[in-house]
């Protein structure tokens, strides 16, 4: 990614970035941050927040995601080559995937291998 290309993505991060310390130095009356557990929660909430936003826009701006018509992608089971299910003027298919901090949604295109018939999505 150029450093042009990573300018809206990170402009899109610092702002969550920035929303999450609003929410922490919330001076709200109804505000609930009175005892350090309760500080603690709010900040580790937030905090997987941030690291779901950063993991799924780097996981979403891989050139692997959605290769090339002429790059050939290989089966993750079998190392045969695959062929793209999904059009490439149709919108990417979402994976959801669970980790440790939550779901990230994921796009990518999905193939089928030509050979064991199963069905992935790049890189693996």
């Amino acid at each position: 990614m150029t450093i042009p290309q990573r300018e809206e993505p990170r402009r899109r991060f610092v702002a969550e970035a920035a929303s999450a310390f609003d929410l922490m130095f919330s001076q709200a009356p109804d505000d609930d941050l009175i005892t350090f557990a309760q500080r603690e929660q709010r900040a580790h909430d937030l905090g997987q927040q941030l690291a779901i936003a950063l993991l799924q826009q780097h996981a979403n701006t891989d050139p692997h995601a959605d290769p090339a018509a002429d790059q050939p992608v290989l089966c993750p089971h079998c190392q045969r080559p695959g062929r793209r299910v999904s059009g490439p003027d149709e919108p990417l298919p979402v994976r959801r995937l669970t980790v440790t901090d939550g779901e990230v949604v994921l796009r990518r295109a999905r193939y089928r291998c030509t050979a064991c018939r199963a069905v992935f999505f790049p890189p693996g």
